[in-house]
């Protein structure tokens, strides 16, 4: 019998991250009637899928087989209005025949076509939010180290993620936003780390009628992220680089985001 996923539904919010700022410590969540746990460190390693012409960024799906981390495993990801649904199969060095079966049932003969497209070094330190004794949500500081395999280019990049935990409300992201802006972090335009890591982010902009500002900002930080990635340094060291800040603050100001806000 094929093994369905297990499915789920992600809110989340995405922040970009110039600063060396750390998240918000324990005293700032708990003004905010919020519980922090402890940091966890966890060092992800992820390959992305897809076909030559891209029959799953074409229907907003997003194909994964992670190691590390509470989920790892195979992660088939589509992203609605209304969030990212996401079925999960077990780690295994096999495709799972029931995320075979998926595949089929989405994009037809195309799903014995795909094949690995980019590659993410993720370090990630997580703090879980709690109200109530019940976790809210859970932080993520990601810093990505993401390779292109058919473009051969690397690109570096450090962002927040704020996700509801559990059953919580999703109102409760509107109450962490202002702790995580006030620590540096702005919105990111950034939809999705796979369209990133191969550098479709303007694409994705176009295809939504984004305007002419948006994609010039959009252009500065793929030319951030792969300079980061260039200067072959540790992930800190590399996004403090001079030329990198002066790059993302450039973008920022396209994006009609005060400079303040990263100071």
């Amino acid at each position: 019998m094929t093994e369905q996923g297990a499915a789920s539904l992600e809110i989340e919010r995405k922040y970009e991250m110039i600063g060396a700022s750390a998240l918000p410590g324990a005293d700032a969540w708990a003004a905010a009637g919020l519980r922090a746990g402890e940091p966890r460190r966890v060092e992800l390693h992820a390959s992305y899928f897809d076909t030559d012409d891209r029959a799953l960024a074409t229907a907003r799906l997003a194909m994964r087989r992670r190691a590390g981390g509470g989920d790892e495993g195979w992660h088939l990801k589509e992203r609605t209005p209304g969030g990212v649904h996401e079925l999960h199969w077990p780690l295994s060095d096999e495709l799972p025949e029931g995320l075979r079966a998926e595949l089929r049932s989405r994009i037809g003969e195309a799903a014995d076509r795909v094949a690995p497209v980019a590659t993410l070094e993720t370090v990630r330190v997580t703090v879980r939010l709690a109200e109530s004794g019940a976790d809210a949500v859970e932080l993520a500081d990601d810093t990505v180290l993401a390779t292109d395999h058919r473009a051969g280019v690397s690109r570096l990049w450090r962002e927040w993620e704020a996700e509801v935990a559990g059953s919580a409300d999703p109102s409760v992201l509107d109450r962490v936003e202002p702790l995580l802006m006030a620590a540096g972090a702005v919105p990111s335009p950034s939809e999705a780390k796979i369209a990133r890591a191969t550098g479709r982010l303007i694409d994705l902009a176009i295809a939504h009628d984004g305007p002419a500002r948006l994609l010039e900002a959009l252009a500065v930080m793929d030319a951030a992220d792969r300079l980061a990635a260039s200067l072959r340094r540790d992930g800190a060291e590399a996004l403090g680089d001079p030329r990198v800040a002066e790059l993302r603050a450039r973008a920022q100001q396209l994006l009609g985001i005060p400079a303040a806000a990263h100071d």
